[in-house]
């Protein structure tokens, strides 16, 4: 993954995030704590676990070829029919498994710094 893409996840994963968090307080399901923090993390580590954009940030652009997919939508398409359907959910519970709490320890971390540095 080159460093650029490693952005683009990293600035999905930052948007599920506060997205998740926000409507976990908006609903009042929870107040702003490490249960919220925990869950808004994991939804953003089950994004991450997206079996199109994987695959769209690791295909292999030759020099001078079309590239495999035109974007995200036209992976998906080529994936089903390839594949079928359930091609979208291969390798889901082990990269969840292994996304997941990466991403809650990163995000919680996170939020750690955000209430320390909030002061200054």
């Amino acid at each position: 993954m080159t460093v650029n893409r490693a952005m683009i996840v990293t600035a999905s994963q930052l948007a599920t995030y506060d997205q998740a968090k926000e409507a976990i307080l908006l609903w009042g399901v929870m107040g702003d704590g490490l249960g919220t923090h925990v869950t808004a993390s994991f939804a953003a580590g089950v994004v991450a676990a997206d079996v199109v954009k994987t695959r769209v940030m690791n295909m292999k652009v030759e020099r001078g070829a079309a590239p495999p997919y035109a974007g995200a939508l036209d992976c998906l398409l080529k994936t089903v029919r390839a594949e079928g359907p359930m091609a979208l959910y291969k390798g889901f519970i082990p990269t969840v498994s292994r996304q997941g709490p990466f991403t809650v320890v990163l995000f919680v971390t996170l939020e750690q710094v955000r209430k320390l540095l909030k002061d200054f």
